[in-house]
């Protein structure tokens, strides 16, 4: 029971310091790409100051006539007025839409590492001091048929699953990101990330298709008990 429970519990630590570090790295991309879902203030502001330039410029070229508005100028404002209207990207969308994901499913993995590491500290508090040694190992096998009927090592194996495919949605936001704003180095970075998820994807599939191959992760374990 120590050794296993140990494993988990480094692995959780791991998990834990790596979901910080990347949430991090993801807030400082989500603070920049939300603003894609909104007008941008300083064009709107531009425009109207030119607005108000034109209108200056057309009361001194006729000055001290009856006021009124052209009909060029109307138009000016009415383009203003319809830019307000405004509606994000389909790549804006895409890119945000990845981007809070991966925030959420990295946070979630932290909270559910955390719960984890509950979970064994309560399956461990089975050796009482103030119990017999029958009644200890009465306890240890109760919670340990529990711990195999509920299945608590498959959910404690997916929780690195979830940092991983927080990744994976991180890795493509971060490629559609780059192809609104550079095609070469766009290209670039989707053949290396491509790459690296192919590589991922067989480090995952293969144990599941040969029960034999070394490679094994807890992602793998959680595919087997699926």
């Amino acid at each position: 029971d120590e050794g296993k429970t140990k494993g988990y519990a480094d692995d959780i630590d791991t998990l834990l310091v790596f979901a910080g570090l990347f949430s991090a790295i993801l807030t400082a991309f989500v603070v920049q790409t939300y603003q894609m879902l909104q007008p941008d203030s300083q064009d709107t502001t531009n425009q109207l100051l030119a607005y108000n330039s034109q209108l200056l410029s057309h009361g001194h070229t006729y000055p001290g006539t009856d006021y009124h508005i052209p009909p060029t100028l109307n138009m000016t404002m009415t383009s203003v007025l319809e830019s307000q209207s405004f509606s994000p990207s389909a790549s804006a969308r895409w890119i945000n839409v990845l981007l809070f994901t991966s925030l959420v499913l990295s946070l979630a993995a932290a909270l559910f590492g955390i719960l984890a590491k509950q979970w064994i500290r309560e399956y461990m508090l089975w050796n009482s001091p103030l119990a017999t040694p029958r009644e200890n190992v009465v306890v240890r096998q109760m919670r340990f048929e529990d711990w195999e009927s509920w299945n608590v090592d498959a959910t404690i194996a997916a929780v690195p699953a979830l940092l991983e495919i927080a990744m994976v949605l991180f890795l493509i936001g971060m490629v559609i990101l780059l192809w609104t704003l550079d095609d070469v180095v766009a290209i670039i970075l989707t053949v290396i990330v491509s790459a690296f998820l192919l590589t991922v994807s067989a480090f995952t599939i293969l144990p599941v298709l040969f029960l034999r191959c070394p490679y094994r992760s807890p992602t793998a374990r959680a595919c087997l008990a699926l």
